[in-house]
């Protein structure tokens, strides 16, 4: 999964199950030749803490729906226009000022937000992406494992070999260790690339402080609005209707 859609990445989540089946058949195999590192990292995977990534999801998809900043600078903008067509003055050079504070303030909010939808989505699906490798990884080696009762005719209650074939017996120890390995291999990497997302997830939370730090805030009026607010200091521009 590549997406940074935050509604495609939770219908993503919605399909991802923990395969019991798959974990079983490892199980089986790692009791058979007491491979109790191997059950270990299976718990490890069973309750694999991705946190409440659907809540995560949601509440980036609430952040990309946002669009009152962007609102608001294009009904402030669209009063300037309105007032440039007809008025001048110094009491309209002060609100083209401050208009024009307003507006830059309200965009470089409206920013930080499109930001904040980036980050989420991305810290979750990060963490989906890790969590769904996992237990691909996990399925294969099932899958490997299922394969080798057949080729070496052994019965895995007992570890019966067929006469004239004991050393099928080690053959097939070999080859369970060798599917362990590469599970344990595959994972160890996947694990260890979560290591690096965590330190991108640390990055992440920088930004997330930063935004709530540098969060633009509207200007007040101040010192302008004696100004703004007396009609007296507003002026018609000749021939322009003032209506």
């Amino acid at each position: 999964m590549t997406t940074s859609d935050p509604g495609q990445a939770a219908a993503e989540l919605a399909t991802m199950t923990y395969p019991e089946a798959a974990d079983a058949k490892i199980r089986e195999y790692a009791d058979l030749i007491g491979a109790h590192g191997i059950i270990g990292l299976l718990d490890k995977l069973r309750v694999f803490v991705a946190g409440n990534l659907e809540k995560t999801l949601d509440l980036a998809g609430v952040f990309a729906r946002q669009s009152k900043l962007k609102d608001a600078a294009e009904k402030v903008n669209d009063a300037k226009l309105s007032l440039n067509a007809a008025w001048h003055g110094d009491a309209f050079d002060q609100y083209s000022m401050y208009s024009g504070m307003a507006v830059d303030s309200l965009n470089k909010g409206q920013a930080s937000v499109t930001s904040l939808t980036k980050t989420v989505s991305t810290v979750a699906i990060t963490v989906i992406d890790t969590y769904k490798n996992l237990l691909l990884a996990l399925g294969n080696c099932a899958a490997n494992l299922a394969q080798l009762s057949g080729k070496f005719a052994i019965v895995l209650g007992s570890l019966v070999v067929p006469p004239l074939a004991v050393l099928s017996a080690k053959d097939f120890v070999d080859a369970i260790n060798s599917a362990f390995e590469k599970f344990w291999r595959d994972c160890n990497t996947l694990l260890a690339g979560m290591i690096t997302n965590i330190g991108a997830l640390v990055g992440s939370g920088l930004e997330l402080t930063a935004i709530e730090t540098t969060f633009p805030k509207i200007p007040d009026v101040g010192t302008s609005a004696e100004v703004v607010g007396e009609p007296r200091r507003w002026r018609i521009k000749p021939g322009a209707d003032p209506s």
